[in-house]
């Protein structure tokens, strides 16, 4: 117990970087979990604070998604009386180890634990890189009800590797999908409730885009909320949240506008070509947008159903 009632325990480092690992989290992730910084993770991990405070080793369990037990040091899994254990690793001070009697177990002893060492040294090294998938959507913060806009969903997985997943996009209620690329691996039923549900079985080796257009029918200023996960081959049973915005409204501008002032900025073209180019089959007017931008700005006549440019 340290000053302060502070509960100390000793945890395997080891196993916690091999869990870690297997899971395909990085340090970074850990970190932020436990609320520290990736240099004590490393620490913890190679044993240099083998002692470490009960409520942060509690927060690594739940960050590894394992029992408490499983991190403890199978020997020492009880809560130990001091902190001193980490100022001795820092400071290099001896803990006060008696040299054996019988120099013989002491060299067998030395020469097994470099044995385990470098066996352990190897097979972390022929150990492929835990792959960390991530999907990203972007979409626009407003539509015009009735008009198309489109929805990109970025893949990434780092270290660049072949990798199967599926992709899973839930529509709101009052939208309609338009059309997709790649082509959807379970076409959605129309009519049905499955229509809202859009899904891709892929194989992807490197950052792949998914992107669809969609039209929402609903009043002046309603919001509209995405949601979708994606799970690969590695870790089939546990699907990951597709991040990003997630949050559509109705109004009057058009989807391209960002800040709806009613103007086309140069910054806001950039991003539609470099985002949206060649995306024309999926009914993109990349054209229609360029104009829109060239003149001092754009109004939406209800009458004739159209954005009439301003000279």
């Amino acid at each position: 117990m340290l000053p302060g009632g502070i509960q100390m325990v000793k945890i395997d480092g080891a196993r916690v970087r091999r869990l870690r690992e297997q899971k395909g989290l990085t340090q970074l992730y850990v970190a932020t979990a436990v609320q520290v910084t990736t240099d004590t993770i490393s620490r913890w991990e190679n044993k240099r604070y083998p002692s470490i405070k009960k409520e942060n080793c509690v927060k690594l369990a739940e960050a590894l998604e394992v029992p408490l037990e499983e991190i403890l040091e199978q020997q020492e899994n009880h809560v130990t009386e001091t902190g001193a254990d980490e100022q001795r690793q820092e400071t290099g001070e001896s803990f006060g180890i008696r040299p054996a009697k019988n120099p013989i177990p002491l060299v067998f002893g030395i020469l097994l634990g470099l044995a385990a060492a470098g066996l352990a040294t190897w097979f972390f090294l022929l150990q492929p890189e835990a792959q960390v998938i991530t999907a990203r959507r972007i979409l626009p913060k407003h539509c015009l009800p009735g008009q198309p806009f489109p929805v990109i969903i970025e893949v990434t997985a780092s270290p660049a590797h072949p990798v199967a997943l599926i992709l899973r996009e839930i529509l709101p209620a009052q939208a309609e999908l338009k059309k997709t690329a790649p082509p959807l691996s379970a076409p959605a039923e129309k009519g049905q409730q499955s229509d809202k549900e859009l899904k891709w079985l892929e194989k992807i080796n490197g950052p792949t885009r998914f992107i669809y257009t969609a039209t929402l029918q609903g009043a002046p200023g309603e919001a509209f909320r995405f949601s979708g996960d994606i799970a690969v081959s590695q870790d089939s049973e546990k699907a990951r949240a597709v991040v990003g915005n997630d949050t559509i409204s109705t109004g009057t501008h058009h989807w391209a506008d960002a800040n709806a002032d009613g103007i086309l900025s140069d910054k806001e073209m950039l991003v539609v070509h470099d985002q949206y180019s060649g995306s024309e089959k999926l009914g993109i007017d990349i054209a229609r947008i360029e104009k829109i931008w060239q003149g001092s700005g754009y109004r939406w006549n209800e009458k004739k159903s159209t954005y009439e440019i301003l000279p």
